[in-house]
C-alpha cells in the first residue's frame, strides 16, 4: 500500500506538461485537417475526448494531489504558468465547447498560486466566440476585460477583428481595424493604451474583405500595405482570394504573377508560401466551369518555383471528375503518388468520389434516361472499385466517403440498395465508420427513398440517436415520394406534439415544409392544397418560419402549369394572395417577382375572373390599392373584378371559361380527381 502511494505521489511536473503538450498537438492537427476536409463528427467526439483529458491534468496540476515538482519535493506547491491554462482553454475553444472554455478560466481565477488573467486568455476566449458566430459573447469578453483593468495588447485586437469577421459582421471589424489604424486618439483621450498594428492586423482585415467580396476596399487596403512596406505572403494569398471570391480571376494572375515568392527568399519549409494561393486560383476556376484554365495554372505553377500540394490535387482531381473527365482524373491522382511524392488521403478520393457520383437532375429517382442511368451506373462500379482499391492502400474511408457512395448506389437502376447496406455493416464491424452516424444514416435514407425502400428508410432513421433536421426532412421527402402522405404528416405532427409536451423535438426548416407543400399541390386535388394551404400558415404561425424564393415558386409553379387546382378555387385564391405579400418582402433579382406577379395575373383575368366575384375585401391587397396597381392599365391587377354575379350564374360562367386542355384531359370530371370548380371557401 506504502509502494502504491509513493508512486502515486511520483509524478511530476514536467510529466503533465509532456501530456498537455502531447494532446495539443493531436487536437491542433485534427482541427487543421477538419478544416480541409469539412470537419465531421468523428474529429469533434476524438478532440473532445482529448480536451477533457487535458482539463483532467490540469485539475490534478492546480489541486497538487498526487503530485510533485520534481522527484524528491514531495509537499512542495506545484508552479503554474499561464501556458498550461492557455493550451487547455485553446482546446476546448477550437471545438466550440465555450461552457468548458469558461470552466478552465473559473480555475485559473480560483487557484490561488495561478498567474491572473491576461489578454492571451481573453483572446482565445474571444477568438472561441467568433468561430461559434457568436458577436454578443464577443463583445461581452472584450468588454469583461475592460472591466477586470486588463489592457488590451494587439493579440487581442486582432483576435476581435477577427471574431467579427467570422461572426459576419465585416463593418464592425472594419471599426476596429480604424480605431487603431487610423483614428487613434491621443494618449490622454485613451482610456486604455492603444497598440499599435501589425501586419496580422491588415491581413486579417484583408481576409474580411474577402468573406465580403469587397474588391475596392480590399484593393485600397493592399495598396496601403504595399506602399508601407507591409506585405508577406498571407497577403498574395488573401488579395488573390478577394479576387477568385469576385470572379476577377485575370486580376488574381496578375497578382500571383507579381508578387509570387522566388525561390531564392523561401526560408526552407515543406510548401511554398503561395501555394495555398495557387490553389485557390484553380478552385475558382473549376467552380466557374473553366477547367481548362484551372489546368493552365495547375500546369505553370512550377514554373514560378511552386509545387502543388495535396490540396491542389485535390481541387484539380476533384474538379476533371465533376467534368466527367474520369480516365484524366485517375492518372493525375497515379501521378500525384509516383511523381510528385505526395500520398493522397481520403479528402483526395472523396473529391474524386463526389464529382464522379454527382447527378445533377434535382428529381434524381425519375430525372435520368435509360442511357444516363447506364453511365451513371458504371460509374458507381467504378467507384466502388477504386473504393476497395483505397482500402488496400491503407486509405480508410470516413462518414463523407461512405454517405457519398451509399447515396451512389441509391440512385441507380436496377437499385443496389442492398449492397449500399452491406457497405454500411461492413465500415461498422470494421470500427471505420458507425451505421448509426447521422449523416451516414441520412445518407442510406435517401438510398432508400430512391430504391422505393420506405420501410428501410424508417429503420435507418430509427437507428440515429439524435436526429437532425436533414436527416428529418430525408424521412419526409421518403414518405412523399412514396405517396404516403398521411404517414408524412403524420411525423410532422408528432414531433410538433413532442415540442409541446417538453421532448426532444426538431426544429423544422423552410426545407421541411418545402418538401410536403410541393408534394401535396403535385397530387392536384382540392384538398390536397387545402392541407397545402393549411401547412404553410403552420410553418408561419406555429414554428416562425417564412418562405424562401424556393417554396414561393414550389407553391406558384404548379398554378402557373395548370397542373393542379391552385389558384380555382376561393381558397386556393386567397392561398396565392398571401404567398405572393410574402413574396415581395423577400430580396429578388431585379424583375424576378414582377414576371412571377404578371404570371399569375395574365391567367386569373384570362380564366377565372368569376370566382372572384364578391370577395374583393378579402383578396385586394391594401398595398396594391393605395399604389392603383389593381388597374388593368397597369399590368399589374392580379384580383380582377368584373362585376357583380348573381349565385345562380356562377356554374354557367365557368362552363364558359373551362379551360380546353382541361376539357380534352377530362381534367374536370369529378371522378377524375381534379376536380377543378370547388363548391367555395370553407377555411
Amino acid at each position: 500500500m506504502t509502494d502504491h502511494l509513493s508512486n502515486f505521489t511520483s509524478l511530476t511536473r514536467s510529466i503533465c506538461i509532456k501530456a498537455l503538450n502531447a494532446l495539443n498537438g493531436l487536437m491542433r492537427n485534427r482541427n487543421k485537417k477538419s478544416n480541409i476536409a469539412l470537419e465531421i463528427n468523428g474529429s469533434v467526439l476524438e478532440s473532445r475526448q482529448q480536451a477533457n483529458a487535458a482539463f483532467r491534468i490540469l485539475q490534478r496540476m492546480c489541486s497538487g494531489i498526487g503530485m510533485q515538482e520534481r522527484k524528491g519535493d514531495a509537499g512542495v506547491q506545484i508552479a503554474l504558468d499561464e501556458r498550461d491554462f492557455a493550451m487547455v482553454l485553446n482546446g476546448f475553444a477550437n471545438i466550440g465547447e465555450m461552457n468548458m472554455a469558461h470552466r478552465v478560466v473559473a480555475l485559473q481565477q480560483r487557484t490561488r498560486h495561478a498567474p491572473p488573467l491576461s489578454p492571451v486568455i481573453y483572446s482565445i476566449m474571444i477568438k472561441g466566440y467568433g468561430r461559434l458566430g457568436d458577436v454578443d459573447s464577443v463583445e461581452k469578453v472584450f468588454e469583461q476585460a475592460k472591466r477586470n483593468h486588463v489592457n488590451a495588447d494587439i493579440v487581442m485586437w486582432n483576435s476581435l477583428i477577427d471574431a467579427y469577421i467570422n461572426c459576419d459582421h465585416v463593418p464592425k471589424a472594419f471599426d476596429a481595424f480604424e480605431m487603431i489604424t487610423k483614428t487613434r486618439p491621443s494618449l490622454e483621450e485613451q482610456d486604455f493604451p492603444l497598440p499599435m498594428a501589425n501586419l496580422r492586423t491588415y491581413n486579417t482585415m484583408l481576409k474580411g474583405f474577402v468573406k465580403s467580396e469587397n474588391m475596392e476596399r480590399a484593393l485600397t487596403l493592399s495598396k496601403e500595405m504595399n506602399q508601407s512596406g507591409m506585405w508577406d505572403a498571407v497577403t498574395t494569398n488573401t488579395l488573390v482570394g478577394v479576387a477568385v471570391a469576385t470572379k476577377k480571376f485575370e486580376m488574381a494572375e496578375s497578382i500571383l504573377e507579381r508578387y509570387t515568392v522566388s525561390k531564392q527568399h523561401i526560408n526552407g519549409g515543406s510548401w511554398h508560401p503561395n501555394v495555398e494561393a495557387y490553389t485557390e486560383l484553380i478552385r475558382g476556376y473549376a467552380k466557374d466551369g473553366q477547367l481548362n484554365k484551372a489546368m493552365e495554372i495547375f500546369k505553370g505553377m512550377k514554373e514560378h518555383g511552386v509545387h502543388p500540394n495535396e490540396y491542389t490535387y485535390t481541387c484539380i482531381i476533384g474538379a476533371m471528375a465533376k467534368a466527367k473527365k474520369i480516365k484524366q482524373a485517375t492518372k493525375l491522382l497515379l501521378y500525384m503518388s509516383e511523381v510528385d511524392g505526395i500520398k493522397p488521403g481520403i479528402v483526395t478520393y472523396n473529391a474524386l468520389f463526389t464529382g464522379m457520383l454527382e447527378c445533377e437532375n434535382e428529381q434524381k429517382k425519375v430525372g435520368m434516361s435509360s442511357d444516363q442511368y447506364l453511365a451513371y451506373n458504371e460509374a458507381v462500379s467504378e467507384a466502388m472499385k477504386m473504393y476497395q482499391e483505397m482500402l488496400h492502400l491503407g486509405i480508410y474511408p470516413n462518414e463523407i466517403t461512405i454517405s457519398t457512395l451509399v447515396e451512389a448506389l441509391g440512385l441507380c437502376q436496377p437499385s443496389r440498395i442492398e449492397q449500399a447496406k452491406d457497405l454500411i455493416e461492413n465500415a461498422h464491424s470494421n470500427d471505420i465508420v458507425s451505421k448509426n452516424n447521422a449523416r451516414v444514416a441520412t445518407s442510406l435514407i435517401c438510398a432508400c427513398a430512391n430504391s422505393s425502400d420506405l420501410e428501410g428508410a424508417l429503420v435507418a432513421y430509427r437507428a440515429i440517436q439524435h436526429p437532425d433536421v436533414v436527416a428529418f426532412n430525408a424521412l419526409l421527402k421518403a414518405c412523399c415520394w412514396e405517396k404516403k402522405f398521411k404517414m408524412a404528416i403524420e411525423i410532422l405532427n408528432d414531433n410538433l406534439k413532442s415540442r409541446q409536451d417538453g421532448a426532444r423535438f426538431i426544429s423544422p426548416d423552410v426545407a421541411t415544409y418545402t418538401i410536403l407543400i410541393s408534394s401535396l399541390l403535385a397530387v392536384s386535388t382540392v384538398d390536397a392544397s387545402k392541407a397545402a394551404y393549411k401547412l404553410y400558415k403552420e410553418m408561419k404561425s406555429v414554428w416562425g418560419i417564412y418562405p424562401d424564393i424556393g417554396l414561393i415558386d414550389a407553391i406558384l409553379t404548379p398554378m402557373v402549369r395548370g397542373r393542379n387546382a391552385l389558384g380555382l378555387h376561393e381558397i386556393d385564391a386567397y392561398f396565392v394572395r398571401k404567398v405572393l405579400q410574402d413574396a415581395r418582402k423577400l430580396r429578388w433579382p431585379i424583375g424576378y417577382l414582377e414576371r412571377r406577379e404578371k404570371t399569375v395575373n395574365s391567367i386569373f383575368k384570362k380564366q377565372f375572373s368569376e370566382l372572384w366575384q364578391g370577395t374583393e375585401d378579402m383578396m385586394e391587397d391594401p398595398l396594391f390599392k393605395r399604389k392603383n396597381w389593381n388597374k388593368i392599365d397597369s399590368g399589374f391587377r392580379l384580383w380582377l373584378n368584373t362585376g357583380a354575379t348573381a349565385p345562380n350564374e356562377k356554374v354557367e360562367q365557368r362552363r364558359q371559361v373551362e379551360d380546353p386542355l382541361f376539357k380534352k384531359k377530362n381534367w374536370n370530371k369529378i371522378e377524375s380527381g381534379f376536380r377543378l370548380w370547388g363548391s367555395g371557401p370553407s377555411e
